[in-house]
């Protein structure tokens, strides 16, 4: 499985302040970027080598999760460490159902959407999108995010082409100083998938809370074939971590196989197995062990066969033959 950055964050696209700092804004923490004068006109950028390679933006932040349970007094320390490395997650992007949500009036959330930082089945389902942008833009005023929502709709109407969109969104908004993410969010979010791995790895006699698992949600991840297989398009941080974690965390149960006797699609637990049935395995055992016992016989697709040409012993008989009917 491939990551391609085309639809999100790359070393053009996703910019990442120098260091961040957490800031109560109207009784609400806030993961926000640490300006100096500098900061504002210029920035470093985060360099993912290759997501298909880096798994370490999802382990880091599945231990934070684990960590931030067990050490809840430098949970603001672990979170700033976590985005001062990779930055903030595009939790913007992620929450919304409709993808291009500044096009509607208002916005339809994700079920376990944590809006506000507290319980899932206390938030919201809906907001009036000048609320939705007040939440990720917590310090401007009615005009800046109304005139942010003109330049969205303004990409999204403009471009001919839908991956020119997320890059340009991308830019618009982080690299904006005043957006903001809330920490609280942030771990819930980081604990919430610690959570879900260690009910995935418990053993079948165990309970497993299928209610929390459900909370794995993820939007509009988009796949299509490329050189090396399926590509999958990301556009945030966040739906990195979404996806790998999906890939990483069923992967030890099963995989998707094709049998190579019979070619039928199958799962298997280990990646090394290679047949659906026994009797797959078994009768692919004993073609090859006939193969080997004649360089006559060859393997079709609907079993075994003698090849056409003769072998040495009768040709040689057919020669000798010709030969004594010449006298």
């Amino acid at each position: 499985m491939k990551f391609e950055l085309e639809y999100g964050f790359n070393n053009q696209s996703m910019p990442k302040f120098r260091e961040y700092e957490i800031k109560t804004i109207n009784d609400i923490k806030y993961v926000v970027p640490k300006l100096s004068k500098s900061d504002v006109t210029s920035y470093s950028l985060i360099d993912f080598e290759d997501y298909e390679e880096n798994d370490k933006p999802l382990i880091d932040f599945v231990n934070l999760g684990k960590l931030s349970l067990e050490d809840k007094e430098n949970t603001d320390t672990l979170l700033l460490e976590y985005v001062n490395k990779y930055g903030l997650l595009g939790l913007i992007h992620d929450l919304p159902v409709n993808r291009y949500y500044t096009l509607d009036t208002k916005v339809l959330l994700k079920e376990f959407n944590n809006i506000t930082g507290i319980e899932y089945y206390d938030c919201f389902n809906t907001m009036e999108i000048l609320d939705y942008f007040k939440v990720f833009f917590p310090t401007a005023n009615d005009e800046e995010i109304k005139g942010l929502i003109e330049k969205s709709n303004s990409i999204i109407c403009q471009q001919s082409m839908e991956k020119f969109i997320t890059p340009d969104l991308n830019e618009l908004y982080y690299k904006n100083e005043k957006y903001y993410e809330q920490a609280d969010m942030i771990i819930e979010y980081a604990q919430t998938l610690y959570k879900i791995l260690k009910e995935l790895k418990k053993e079948d006699t165990e309970h497993i809370d299928y209610s929390l698992i459900e909370k794995l949600e993820s939007n509009h991840i988009r796949t299509n074939l490329g050189y090396n297989g399926v590509t999958i398009h990301i556009r945030s941080l966040k739906e990195y971590i979404d996806e790998n974690f999906k890939l990483f965390a069923i992967q030890e149960k099963k995989y998707l196989k094709l049998c190579k006797h019979c070619g039928k699609a199958f799962t298997a637990s280990n990646p090394k197995t290679e047949y659906d049935t026994f009797s797959c395995k078994n009768q692919e055992n004993v073609y090859k062990s006939r193969a080997r016992l004649s360089s006559n016989v060859t393997k079709t697709k609907n079993g075994l066969a003698v090849k056409i040409s003769p072998s040495q012993e009768i040709s040689d008989f057919i020669t000798d033959k010709k030969n004594k009917n010449k006298f």
